[in-house]
This record gives structure tokens, sequence and C-alpha cells, in this order.
């Protein structure tokens, strides 16, 4: 009986410590993006920010809750990336990939260090990438808006983003007003100007199956000679690239 139970108590503790091996490894991170070593990213997010004029204080706080509401409900392990939309080719691109960690609530107490948990959530992913957010949530004062270059940009340079087949999310802070030498609303573009225009060819299909939201930011339309045109532009553009159709909050302030 004694052995029995020596051999019973030894089969446990091995059991611990391969329940403990095992928790470990999935628990790895990447010590400069923070994604899973295991896996790789489980999901993407890239966020373009597109904004030409200064949000008022009510929009800038409905904005970034937005945003922290996007960062709460990604999986652990989605990767983040964020671009701007800037008249300067050179400004296009995206930010270093950063993976949301585990955070201190979901960590275990038995083989974690939950302190330790936590303070790489807050100081090494959740403080960096809000901070990238604060300072490209400001007025470019820019004199064109190339939203699709810009946005191709975006995730061209995301890694892995274009081939990735797990759940992909884009999210366009904008007010939808594309102008730049391909397109532009201000002088009469619409979707049949474009499709018959030479660079129609032009747009892949870079968003296949990809989650869209748009945070639309109001704009008054001097010279847009029909907004609806905005709308049915976007609605064919997401189409054609294979992404689903968008949804749209808009950031109101009255």
């Amino acid at each position: 009986m004694l052995i029995i139970g020596a051999v019973a108590v030894m089969a446990a503790l091995g059991g611990g410590f391969w329940w403990a091996g095992q928790q470990t490894a999935q628990a790895a991170v990447d010590e400069n993006t923070l994604c899973p070593v295991a896996t790789g990213p489980v999901a993407m997010t890239s966020i373009l920010l597109d904004l030409t004029d200064p949000l008022s204080p009510a929009q800038h706080s409905q904005l970034m809750a937005w945003l922290d509401e996007e960062i709460d409900r990604a999986p652990r392990g989605a990767q983040f990336t964020l671009g701007v939309v800037s008249e300067d080719p050179a400004n296009w691109g995206a930010t270093e990939p950063l993976c949301k960690p585990q955070d201190a609530a979901s960590a275990s107490a038995l083989t974690q260090n939950v302190r330790l948990v936590g303070n790489r959530y807050r100081e090494q992913f959740l403080a960096p990438l809000k901070a990238n957010l604060e300072q490209m949530v400001s007025a470019s004062g820019a004199n064109s808006s190339p939203i699709m270059e810009s946005l191709q940009a975006l995730v061209s340079a995301t890694p892995g983003f274009v081939t990735y087949e797990g759940p992909r999310r884009i999210v366009l802070v904008t007010d939808l007003l594309q102008h730049s030498d391909v397109l532009s609303f201000y002088r009469g573009g619409d979707w049949e100007s474009f499709r018959n225009s030479a660079d129609y060819e032009r747009v892949g299909s870079t968003l296949t199956n990809a989650e869209v939201q748009v945070y639309q930011v109001p704009r008054p339309a001097e010279g847009i000679k029909d907004p609806h045109a905005v709308e049915d532009f976007w609605l064919r553009y997401f189409e054609r690239q294979g992404a689903h159709a968008p949804g749209v909050k808009r950031l109101g302030d009255l």
C-alpha cells in the first residue's frame, strides 16, 4: 500500500509539472512583439487614422473610448498595427506590430506571477499602443486625403496581414472624403468614374473576408457634388476588395 501510495503521489506531481509546463509554453511570447511563440498572432487589427482637421474635445473622448473598446474586445494574441493617411507617401505604412498579451485578470496565481503579467500588459502593450494612438489622433493639416493609397500601404506593411487566414479587422477613423490624383470626390469622382479609369485595375483583393469598422468624422461637404456617391463608393470598394460591408459609427458632438 505504501508503494502504491508513493507511485500515486509521484504520478500526481508529474502530472502537475506537465500541466504547469504546458501552461508556461502556451503563455510564452516574443519579447519584441509580444505575439504568442507557439501560434503567432491569433487575429489581426489594423487601424488607419485620417484626421485633417482637429477633433472637438467630445469627439476626441468618444473616439478614444471606441478605440479602447477595440483593444478590449480583441482576443489575447491579437496583433495591432497603426497607420495614418498622409499626402506624403513617406508617412504611409504601419507601426511595428504589437500583440495583446495576457492580462492580470486571466493569470493563474498557481503557475504565474500575476503582478509581472499585469505589468507587462500595461507597460509593454497598452501604454505604448495608446501613446501611439494619442500621437496619431491629431490634425495633419493636409491638402489631400489619399485614403485608398494609405490603407493599402498599411495592410501591405503589416507583417503577414495580406496572407493571414485568420480573423482580420480594419478600423478606419476618417471623413471618407477621398481626395487624390487617383480619385477625388471634390472633382466629382464616383464609383463609375473610378471603375472606368485605368487606376481601377490597381485595386487588389488584400481584404478578403476582413471585417471593416468605420468611425466617421463629420466634415463640411462643400464642393462634394453628390454626398450619396461617397457612401456608394466605399460600399463598392470594400465589396471589390472582398471585405465584409463596413459598419459605420459617426463621431458626433451635438
